[in-house]
């Protein structure tokens, strides 16, 4: 588990990396192009995820729906950035304290029925990384639409640059 622990830290430390070369004006642009979403409306988004596990935690019922949109992180590009270097030095201190056995509740928000489902640590920081990852290929496209390009591996699977790394291209 720390090894998925330091993988999502290093992508948070990712997208810190590249909201600092963003001015305030192309974070908080919404475009058309990309279904009139921002890359602040993004990084809301992928930071409210870590903030939903990392509370989860402390109350024992992780609630991914639990977000409030429309915030001072989606639409400030300092908030985000300080916001972001919190979540990632919270997720440092839980190498610490956690087990990836330990066992969490996970609420699903179907409508009728506020259902559960028990997982573990290590497999929501699996998906973190996932889900990271997703919107980090978005976030990608709004950023080089505006002229800011991020690294070639920003937003791109481990797994898949593991494969370029090997494959004859």
């Amino acid at each position: 588990m720390i090894s998925l622990i330091r993988d999502n830290c290093d992508f948070l430390q990712q997208g810190i990396d590249l909201l600092e070369r963003h001015s305030s004006q192309s974070y908080a642009k919404a475009d058309i192009q990309i279904f009139g979403s921002s890359v602040g409306s993004h990084m809301r988004h992928v930071l409210d995820h870590y903030n939903s596990l990392i509370n989860g935690l402390l109350r024992g019922v992780v609630d991914y729906d639990d977000r409030v949109r429309k915030t001072k992180v989606e639409t400030d590009l300092s908030t985000c950035i300080r916001v972001a270097k919190e979540l990632k030095c919270r997720l440092e201190k839980l190498e610490i304290e956690l087990k990836s056995s330990l066992k969490v509740i996970v609420s699903a928000n179907t409508g009728e029925n506020d259902a559960g489902a028990e997982s573990t640590i290590g497999r929501e920081l699996q998906f973190l990384a996932s889900h990271t990852v997703h919107h980090y290929a978005l976030i990608a496209i709004a950023s080089r639409m505006q002229g800011i390009a991020p690294l070639d591996s920003f937003g791109v699977a481990p797994s898949t640059l593991k494969y370029l790394q090997t494959a004859d291209c």
